[in-house]
């Protein structure tokens, strides 16, 4: 039986207790406001470690749930502490943090309440669904009970209090918001006597509210919160909403209200306690270490310090110094509220982090998010930023804005801070003509952006339709639209379109054109040769299966009069065998080299995603030149060669048999491997990495030469069964008789660059510890082994390596369940116990739901086609029929741990699959979805049942909508007989 053999075992519970925040009974007339009393709870965050913080008052050690406490991909590491305002402070991620309080003891509200805190945020939510940021809360928002003090959009302090039949909100003033980056002290207060909410930032009135005659009423059924809101959106199936980011301490609930004059004389005799009578500066970096061990994440390619990145983009070069900055949420490794992160190098393979470069704000061209662009250097003051601006307010919510370092004040080639100009550089109209039609004014992003000639040239992606009023009645294809000025503030001149696909006969450039990239083409010895490559990424409007896969380009000419690219060949060509390059961005270095980076995405899953911590990372930069024949020169720039440590194998004119018995001694997960081969009579020459010695992982790079075609063969790169596999390939010619191949290996990212005239990107995520082996084979014929060269390569930052970390593997003494993934493309197995949403019709290899994305179900060796059991069919009732779904009877057996894949509806009661106890029917754990049709795993840690008889239902008693249930790849431990 294969089983995936790196489980995180959790707890079979269906749900958790939480005890709440607890209230005295409310009086029928609220007494006298009191002033400030002590502490009714506090929690001062001062532990060095653990998952629990203690609070004082009561002495109860309550739990941090953090995603590393119970880490899945790396070793169990604890919730990031850090110096506070006075001893320590804990780090909120944004997206795992939480603190849930017990043990309060009463509180009479009706007395007046007091909550402080002193906080540094790192990032700002964008008010998702109109909820804060909770810092502190429990209530209950439909029943306008309880209590919350959290932040809205840009930091605004917010505290709301719950009357029963209304729900009271105080604001603090827009322009005193509780700042990144700097320790703020929040004070939040009822005050019964003069029916108020008030609210203090570091002392000072900031807002009041007038709350009603009666007394707060308490919501002592709801979660205690500290960190996030306890009635959080999910994101994606997967991620909370409303979460705070960055350093908390002194966390204080007291009974009483607060007056001005308090307020400050408190806060004035803090600050006076602390060391030099002064509040400390907060350190908020984000820390590498946080993922020490993990056997996925790259180590020699560049990446943020943590959480999600798309594509890198805007490099530039300023004295002395390789700028690149990247679309990032520091808030979670899931995509929104978009940065743009920065990092900087001498030698664009080595990198530092810092600070984040633009971030939305309520006063610039982008308060919604700060997308894709450019950087080019404006004379003395030094590079300028242009990016895609978002504001939901607009009818056409994109256009292109304008940043500026702050060389010229601090002189800091680093460039760590920029100022978004409010003006936006070049919005689109509605009936702008471009070629065919007009633009696509709603899709109107991603400027790139350069200086020749005194004339500063724009191009913007976009795509080209014809409207019928308002609306889209034909998409004729994508675009990049031209501008031109004379200075970047402009004004712009628009110049019409530079190139564009027509859909009809060349769709795969797609509906928009991302990110387009226009750069010269050098030729093999840095000579200027006239041509330029037009890089652009597809874009579609609906779900299509080859969206974010592919980068296309075209060679040809750039006519600077027209402002128009006049292409070598009609069809555009496919920069990236591998469908996980994209996002293409490049610039030209110094020494006249046109390079291009990129995002290598990494095609997991919204879960793994969450349970890593981090998503997607760069790819080398790589050199392109325009070759002798015409053709397009890939090669990874010469600059990675500094990356290089050990050599692991040096070998010389030998047979491939021989140069494999040599590799016998090389492994590892981080090489550099080039090579030089003759295939003489071989049909097929293959490099296998990420290789166990007995095949069961490993990941083939093979030649064809009859069918001159190179491909990356994944389909036995993991046993994991969540893990994307599949064949990749392209065309490539032998150069004279000779295979040239160079290969990085990162731990999951693989580059092959064939012949310097083509590449392949893709990802692996073996899961066996000793998938780290390097083999050689030929077949069809003797091959001969010129030269291969294999280098153990360091880290691109400045720490060193840490080792990564594997589970241990699971017992293999036993059985599985019968059809457990739905092999057979029916219910095999399987007993219909009731109704008619079940039956062999829904069990489909299909994958994706046709109006949103792919399911990601289950990839086994038993099951290549991927069948899963889809609880939705139309013609059945769609989500009004109802039904249960039985397995076979097994007994539990191995280590009792059960997991299986899970996705449709979120109705725990109605709707569900469950591990049940045979004799008695007794539920033993269950699962439901999360209003998501893309699967995640859930585990089940059952083994107190070892040895008992268990079956497994599959359970829809639920109708309207998302009333349907999903399943796949049910993996039961089955004792053997």
């Amino acid at each position: 039986m294969k089983r995936r053999t790196a489980l995180g075992v959790v707890s079979a519970a269906v749900g958790g207790a939480v005890v709440p925040l607890s209230f005295a009974p409310v009086a029928a007339a609220a007494p006298r406001a009191a002033g400030p009393q002590r502490a009714a709870a506090r929690w001062d965050f001062d532990e060095r470690g653990g998952a629990v913080t203690r609070e004082a008052v009561s002495g109860s050690a309550d739990p941090v749930d953090h995603v590393f406490n119970d880490a899945r991909f790396k070793p169990d590491s604890d919730p990031v502490r850090r110096r506070g305002v006075r001893g320590r402070a804990l780090y909120f991620d944004g997206c795992s943090t939480v603190v849930t309080g017990e043990g309060l003891g009463a509180l009479d509200v009706a007395a007046g309440l007091t909550v402080e805190v002193w906080i540094a945020p790192y990032a700002y939510e964008h008010g998702i669904d109109g909820k804060p940021q909770a810092l502190v809360n429990q209530h209950a928002p439909d029943a306008r009970t309880g209590f919350l003090l959290g932040l809205r959009r840009f930091g605004q302090i917010v505290f709301q209090l719950g009357f029963g039949t209304e729900w009271i909100e105080v604001k603090g003033a827009p322009d005193r918001p509780a700042a990144k980056n700097r320790w703020t002290h929040v004070a939040a207060t009822y005050d019964p006597a003069t029916h108020q909410l008030r609210l203090y930032r570091d002392g000072h009135l900031i807002g009041t509210a007038t709350t009603p005659d009666g007394a707060p009423v308490p919501a002592p059924g709801e979660p205690f919160l500290i960190g996030r809101h306890n009635r959080p959106t999910l994101l994606n199936g997967e991620f909370h909403a409303n979460m705070y980011m960055g350093l908390m301490d002194s966390l204080v609930i007291r009974r009483g209200a607060l007056d001005d004059a308090t307020a400050l004389r408190e806060h004035t005799e803090k600050v006076a306690e602390l060391p030099g009578r002064r509040v400390p500066r907060p350190d908020l970096a984000p820390d590498r270490a946080r993922y020490d061990g993990d056997r996925h994440r790259p180590q020699f390619h560049m990446l943020p310090p943590w959480h999600w990145m798309n594509e890198p983009h805007a490099p530039v070069y300023f004295k002395g110094k390789y700028h690149i900055f990247y679309q990032h949420n520091p808030l979670g490794p899931f995509w929104g509220q978009i940065h743009w992160g920065h990092a900087v190098s001498t030698d664009m393979v080595h990198w530092r982090d810092l600070p984040i470069a633009l971030a939305p704000a309520a006063d610039s061209v982008g308060p919604d998010g700060c997308w894709s662009g450019s950087a080019c250097v404006d004379g003395d003051r030094g590079p300028v930023l242009f990016f895609t601006g978002g504001d939901d307010r607009l009818p056409y919510r994109q256009r292109t804005g304008l940043a500026v370092s702050g060389f010229q004040d601090d002189g800091d080639t680093d460039l760590p801070s920029w100022t978004m100009r409010p003006e936006p550089v070049t919005e689109a109209p509605a009936d702008l003509p471009a070629g065919p039609g007009t633009a696509w004014a709603e899709n109107f992003r991603d400027p790139f952006v350069w200086e020749e000639d005194g004339v500063w040239y724009q191009l913007v992606g976009s795509g080209i339709v014809d409207y019928d009023g308002t609306q889209v009645t034909r998409k004729h294809g994508g675009t990049a639209l031209v501008y031109t000025a004379r200075r970047p503030e402009g004004p712009w001149t628009y110049r019409g379109p530079l190139h564009h696909n027509d859909l009809a006969t060349t769709p795969e450039p797609g509906e928009v054109w991302e990110l387009p990239v226009l750069l010269p083409l050098p030729g093999p010895r840095g000579r200027r040769t006239g041509k330029h490559i037009l890089l652009i990424c597809p874009w579609w409007e609906g779900f299509n299966p080859q969206a974010v896969k592919h980068t296309y380009y075209w060679i040809g000419t750039f006519d600077k009069d027209r402002c128009r690219f006049v292409p070598d060949h009609e069809k555009p060509r496919e920069f990236d065998f591998g469908e996980h390059f994209t996002g293409p961005s490049g610039f030209v270095t110094p020494d006249g080299r046109s390079v291009i980076f990129s995002i290598t995405q990494d095609r997991r899953t919204e879960q793994q995603h969450a349970q890593s911590g981090w998503a997607h990372n760069a790819g080398m930069p790589v050199s392109v030149s325009l070759r002798s024949d015409a053709t397009l020169g890939v090669e990874p720039i010469v600059e990675a060669d500094g990356l290089r440590g050990k050599r692991l194998a040096r070998i010389r004119r030998t047979s491939v048999e021989e140069a494999n018995r040599q590799l016998a001694a090389v492994s590892g997960d981080l090489l550099d491997i080039s090579a030089v081969i003759e295939p003489r009579s071989a049909r097929t020459i293959t490099l296998a990495v990420r290789a166990c010695a007995d095949g069961t992982e490993e990941t083939l790079l093979s030649y064809d030469t009859s069918a001159q075609r190179f491909l990356v063969d994944r389909g036995r790169s993991s046993l994991d069964p969540d893990v994307r596999k599949g064949v990749h390939a392209g065309s490539v010619e032998l150069d004279n008789g000779r295979l040239r191949l160079r290969v990085l290996l990162d731990r999951s990212m693989l580059e092959a660059y064939v012949n310097g005239s083509n590449s392949l990107t893709s990802r692996v995520y073996p899961t066996r510890k000793d998938a780290t082996g390097v083999r050689l084979t030929s077949a069809g014929g003797s091959a001969h082994v010129v030269s291969l060269d294999i280098w153990r390569m360091n880290g691109a930052y400045d720490a060193s390596v840490v080792p990564a970390a594997y589970d241990p593997p699971r017992r293999t003494d036993v059985d599985a369940l019968p059809n457990h993934d739905f092999a057979t493309g029916d219910l095999t197995g399987w007993t219909v116990v009731s109704g008619a949403t079940f039956s062999d019709a829904n069990v489909t290899a299909r994958a994706d739901w046709g109006w949103g994305g792919p399911f990601y179900q289950a990839e086994t060796g038993e099951d290549t086609t991927g069948h899963h059991l889809w609880g939705f069919r139309p013609e059945a009732g769609g989500d009004d029929a109802t039904g249960v779904l039985r397995s076979a009877t097994v007994v539990l057996g191995g280590d009792g741990v059960i997991d299986l894949l899970i996705s449709g509806g979120n109705d725990p009661d109605r709707l569900y699959a469950a591990v049940v106890r045979a004799r008695d029917g007794e539920v033993l754990a269950k699962a439901t979805g999360r209003g998501a049709e893309q699967y995640r795993r859930v585990v089940f840690d059952l083994s107190a049942h070892i040895g008992e008889r268990i079956h497994v239902e599959v359970v829809d008693r639920a109708t309207g909508g998302w009333g349907h249930i999903n399943v796949d790849d049910v993996n039961v431990p089955v004792r053997r007989a």
